[in-house]
C-alpha cells in the first residue's frame, strides 16, 4: 500500500490530502465514525465538504489496518 493509494481529492475544492489526515482532523468527533470505523464518507479538511470516500482509498486504509510488524518483541 503507498501514500499516493490513500490521496484523495475534493470534488469540491480540489484540495489533495491522504484519507488518514481527514480521518483524524475532519471527522474527529464524528459519531457515524465512533460507532462504524469503515465509515464510507470523508470530510475535505480545507473546505469542510463531505462525499463518498474512493473504493482505492477504502482498500488502503482496510490493508493498513491488518498490517502489524514483523518484529519478535512487538507486544501485539
Amino acid at each position: 500500500m503507498s501514500y499516493k493509494q490513500r490521496l484523495i481529492t475534493c470534488p469540491k475544492c480540489g484540495f489533495q490530502f491522504d484519507v488518514l489526515y481527514a480521518r483524524a482532523i475532519s471527522c474527529q468527533g464524528c459519531p457515524r465514525l465512533a460507532s462504524d470505523l469503515s465509515c464510507e464518507l470523508v470530510r475535505c479538511p480545507k473546505c469542510d465538504h463531505e462525499f463518498p470516500v474512493p473504493r482505492s482509498a477504502i482498500r488502503a486504509v482496510q490493508a493498513l489496518r491488518k498490517w502489524r510488524p514483523r518484529h519478535p518483541t512487538y507486544p501485539f
